[in-house]
C-alpha cells in the first residue's frame, strides 16, 4: 500500500511524451472495424514521468469501438501487444475479428 501526502501531489510536475503508433496496425484494425459497421476512435498513448523520480507511467494507445450499440476498448502497446478492456486479457486480431462478428451478427 502507497501513501501519499496531498501537498507532494501538488508540487509533483509531470512530463507527458507520446508514444510512437503504428499507423499500419491501426489501419488494419479500422479496416476491420469497417468490414463490420462498427465505428472506432483512436487516442494517443502516452508516456508519462513524474520530474526529478526514475517513476514512469506507461498509458496505452486506447481504440474506443462501437458495434450495435455495444461499446469495446482495445488497448495497444504494439502490434504484438492488443489487450482487450484491461492488460489481463489479450487478444489476438483473429479473435478480434470473431468477437465483431459475433457482436454484429446479434
Amino acid at each position: 500500500m502507497i501513501f501519499i501526502c496531498s501537498e507532494m501531489v501538488n508540487k509533483m510536475e509531470f512530463k507527458a511524451k507520446d508514444l510512437i503508433r503504428d499507423l499500419d496496425f491501426e489501419k488494419k484494425l479500422k479496416t476491420i472495424c469497417s468490414f463490420n459497421n462498427a465505428k472506432c476512435e483512436v487516442r494517443q498513448g502516452r508516456i508519462l514521468d513524474i520530474k526529478g523520480t526514475n517513476i514512469s507511467f506507461m498509458e496505452a494507445h486506447r481504440i474506443d469501438i462501437e458495434v450495435n450499440g455495444k461499446n469495446l476498448l482495445l488497448l495497444y502497446y504494439d502490434k504484438d501487444n492488443l489487450f482487450l478492456y484491461d492488460r489481463s486479457m489479450q487478444i489476438s486480431i483473429k479473435q478480434f475479428c470473431r468477437l465483431l462478428e459475433e457482436i454484429r451478427s446479434c
